[in-house]
């Protein structure tokens, strides 16, 4: 390697960790406990809104609030889980909500955060860090193993 090779490589290393150690700061205040919990409430009460206004059967499910009967334009997929809600028109399995009880826990620990976080993650629930958390099983995206 030359010498100019060398010392890019050096220059480009210590200024990726500088990046790796600011931007791990600014995440870690952004998605520190107080600034997530808020962000969740403020989720959580725009879905109960929105499944409300649309009409839906509301329940509780443990931590979760599942709302049914919703039209199949007002969430993504079989459903989704917005802050502690999770909005749908009949996927109410328990598997299916035992996955979105694990999506609740990430809105809980990323707040409103979460939103561009699961969009960068990518539409491919196979490859999405969240999806997989969650559970592709669960979820429906895989079939059970027996």
């Amino acid at each position: 390697m030359s010498t100019t090779a060398s010392l890019l490589a050096r220059v480009g290393r210590r200024v990726g960790a500088v990046g790796r150690a600011a931007s791990g700061a600014a995440f870690r205040a952004l998605t520190a406990p107080p600034v997530a919990r808020a962000g969740h409430r403020i989720a959580t009460r725009a879905a109960r809104w929105w499944g409300r206004m649309l009409g839906g059967d509301v329940r509780q499910v443990g931590e979760l609030t599942v709302v049914t009967g919703l039209p199949s334009w007002s969430f993504g997929r079989g459903g989704t889980t917005v802050g502690a809600v999770f909005l749908t028109r009949d996927a109410v399995s328990p598997d299916i909500l035992e996955h979105e009880d694990v999506h609740r826990r990430q809105w809980e620990r990323y707040g409103l955060w979460f939103i561009a976080m699961y969009v960068a993650a990518g539409a491919d629930a196979l490859t999405n860090r969240f999806e997989v958390e969650a559970g592709l099983e669960l979820g429906g995206y895989l079939p059970k193993r027996h």
